[in-house]
């Protein structure tokens, strides 16, 4: 029986917000195509590239009614603890408005953008982001602020939605009382909003509030709600209240294991995944910088059992949709010629055209390199990519250590 559905907006958030129903115990697959769905785990998601559409509600739309048809408690539109959207691109406020239009969300939509694992709180609707022991408002931190393709102009995200063409939206402090949250969800006294923003800054107001949206059984059909994995672990953590674990996506912890060679392709433009390129090559992994005879070359670095990493994290920014073609090429090439087992794919956009280069149908997640990356075992019809190993890393996820902690297998402890 399906209790939790979702859509995500990429394909590296799909995978974190399965990791958060999984690590309390909740049965889930991810599945890349409509298709797919089925109602045989507790958790279903449909991971999507509609962060990178000028129109994500026609993305969106097609998997929210097939979802909905699967009678699930909640559904979820999961997207970036960053929320990377805008006007144009992505725009999270169009995918809300679509579900008010056409007729699937009849009350203010619960937004929950704070994951605080991660260092993303959001008080007073203002969103912040935490790095190292330095809090930015999301508007003044650089690699949101610039971000070449979804620029943060604005830390509320109240204005934010609205800019978008949300509607109006209120907003709902942390650990709200049952009389507060019901006022603003609309279950007595309707104000009149498409959405509210959940403020959170501790573990302890996301399982508040998770507890409060899985008691909100006042409406018809589904709860809609928008959100990042900190959302998804606010809902599995108001059904199962076992202890969330990290590490193996079983429950255990340990290791994967070590594997060599492993293959990073990225398409991130993070300065945080910079840094982890650094990192890597110091410890002499290649780093080659995509160009057209860059498969050739990667081949040749794996075939001699190096760790290599294909990139455009480093030098001036590219177009996205072709840089994303060529990674798909090179990591399927790589995949299909029997060279790697492991292979990690850093950034959102980059990550959906990867994934379909490989032709995977589905991805099972089973353990976590590091908060909000998680390490997948891909099913496809092509053996030579059935039961790859793929980490899908957003920019801003993990350490410095991140790609060698891929390569050695280790997994994030409790």
């Amino acid at each position: 029986m399906t209790l939790f559905a979702f859509v995500a907006d990429d394909f590296t958030g799909a995978t974190d917000a399965l990791w958060q129903f999984r690590r309390f115990g909740l049965t889930g697959s991810l599945v890349t195509d409509v298709a797919e769905l089925h109602s045989r785990d507790d958790v279903i998601g449909l991971a999507t590239t509609a962060r990178a559409s000028g129109d994500p509600a026609a993305v969106v739309l097609p998997a929210f009614r097939a979802l909905a048809e699967l009678g699930p408690l909640v559904i979820q539109y999961k997207v970036c603890s960053t929320f990377d959207s805008s006007p144009s691109c992505g725009s999270i406020g169009a995918v809300v408005a679509a579900l008010h239009r056409e007729g699937l969300a009849r009350r203010p939509v619960p937004v929950l953008a704070a994951q605080p694992e991660l260092g993303r709180y959001t008080w007073f609707g203002t969103h912040f982001v935490r790095v190292g022991d330095e809090v930015h408002r999301l508007d003044r931190y650089p690699p949101m602020r610039d971000h070449p393709v979804t620029p943060a102009t604005e830390a509320d995200l109240r204005l934010r939605l609205t800019e978008q063409g949300a509607g109006p939206v209120g907003w709902l402090p942390a650990d709200p009382t049952g009389e507060a949250y019901s006022a603003r969800s609309g279950d007595s006294g309707p104000l009149g909003d498409a959405a509210f923003v959940a403020d959170a800054m501790t573990e302890a107001h996301v399982r508040a509030l998770g507890r409060l949206l899985l008691a909100d059984r006042s409406g018809e059909g589904p709860l809609w709600c928008v959100g990042s994995g900190g959302l998804s672990y606010a809902l599995a953590s108001a059904q199962h209240t076992t202890p969330p674990v990290s590490g193996r996506g079983d429950g255990g912890g340990g290791v994967l294991g070590p594997v060599a060679p492993v293959l990073v392709v990225s398409g991130s433009r993070s300065a945080i995944t910079a840094r982890q390129i650094d990192t890597a090559e110091r410890a002499g992994w290649l780093v080659l910088d995509a160009s057209p005879d860059v498969v050739a070359l990667a081949e040749d670095s794996l075939r001699a059992g190096r760790h290599t990493i294909v990139q455009t994290t480093r030098g001036p920014a590219r177009d996205p949709a072709a840089i994303g073609r060529l990674l798909g090429r090179v990591a399927a090439h790589a995949v299909r010629s029997g060279l790697v087992r492991r292979l990690v794919v850093a950034g959102g956009d980059t990550s959906g055209q990867v994934v379909a280069a490989l032709g995977a149908r589905s991805l099972d997640v089973v353990a976590t390199l590091a908060a909000g990356g998680p390490v997948c075992v891909l099913s496809a019809e092509d053996p030579a990519c059935d039961g790859l190993e793929v980490a899908l890393k957003g920019g801003q996820v993990g350490g410095t250590d991140y790609f060698l902690r891929a390569a050695a297998g280790t997994t994030l402890e409790r």
